[in-house]
């Protein structure tokens, strides 16, 4: 019995170190080499524009898995010119920009926006392209939510991996924005101290894994102001105060006593049942037919019409 108990005791600690770091655990750094991370939705509002910059940081991510890797930005929103004047390094050897944003009056009847069929065509789509919509709102207002719809589920089947840039100060809501992809990102402003050097935000993380399960969980995103590393951390609850109510009984509220006090107690032990007197006498059923009644031996449901 000591050794079983011994052992018990060792599971259950080991079992419980496991889920303290389960519960630290940050995704954002790696997540778009996370396991089942095929269409990543990014929602970003006016005082978070920070998709950019998250993505500049997953750059490193990538080249680590693959550093092969190739990424195909289509640009709806914004012309070649604010990428490269840009410090972000968006515009490497290994992405290739594909303006959709800037109009030519010549080629406007060749390349007509509505005709989401030439973006397919003529994006060299490989198995292992990774490809980024910036952004999705823009895409929306200019062809339809349904045939945006169309042609984002038209990518995500044809490359290893589709980024969405959603923009909530462009469009304000898309229904079940959240369920679009098998990742949601939501970026939304850090009310901490901020620093200086370093851009922090808070990213609302959703992923489904291939299992089924699902990741939900809140982290800090500490980004360097020159290389764009990501630092992640999770917001964690602290868990004492419910620890320590757990501990205690839930007392039951209701809008009459259920309590009972010595004396009702006393008396409800002294009650005798009814189904408990006269238990030495014989239980009998006297049974008085009626007129209608046939006793029959070999039948008797045979006045039942079976």
């Amino acid at each position: 019995m000591p050794y079983r108990a011994s052992a018990r005791t060792a599971r259950t600690s080991r079992s419980t170190y496991i889920q303290c770091i389960l519960c630290k655990m940050a995704y954002m750094e790696k997540l778009p080499v996370l396991e089942g991370a095929r269409v990543i939705v990014i929602d970003e509002g006016l005082d978070v524009m920070y998709a950019g910059t998250l993505i500049t940081g997953w750059l490193h991510a990538w080249k680590e898995k693959d550093p092969n890797y190739s990424i195909d930005l289509l640009s709806f929103s914004d012309p070649r010119l604010w990428y490269d004047n840009e410090p972000i390094p968006l515009t490497s050897k290994n992405i290739h920009l594909h303006d959709y944003y800037t109009v030519d009056v010549n080629k406007v009847a060749k390349r007509d926006l509505e005709n989401l069929e030439y973006i397919l065509k003529t994006v060299k789509l490989k198995p292992r392209n990774i490809i980024i919509v910036n952004c999705l709102s823009s895409l929306i207002l200019n062809v339809g939510l349904a045939k945006a719809l169309w042609f984002i589920e038209k990518l995500s089947k044809q490359v290893s991996q589709l980024i969405c840039i959603y923009r909530r100060d462009i469009i304000w809501k898309v229904p079940a924005i959240e369920t679009l992809g098998t990742t949601y990102v939501k970026l939304e402003k850090f009310t901490g101290i901020s620093s200086i050097n370093n851009l922090i935000y808070t990213a609302r993380l959703t992923h489904r894994k291939l299992g089924g399960s699902i990741i939900c969980q809140t982290e800090i995103i500490k980004q360097e102001s020159t290389s764009y590393l990501i630092n992640a951390e999770k917001i964690t609850i602290n868990s004492r105060k419910s620890e320590a109510n757990g501990s205690q009984p839930v007392k039951i509220e209701s809008s009459f006593r259920i309590e009972m006090n010595a004396r009702e107690m006393e008396q409800r032990n002294k009650t005798p049942l009814p189904y408990t007197l006269n238990t030495t006498n014989t239980s009998r059923v006297f049974y008085h037919p009626d007129d209608v009644d046939d006793i029959d031996e070999d039948d008797p449901d045979d006045d039942l019409c079976f």
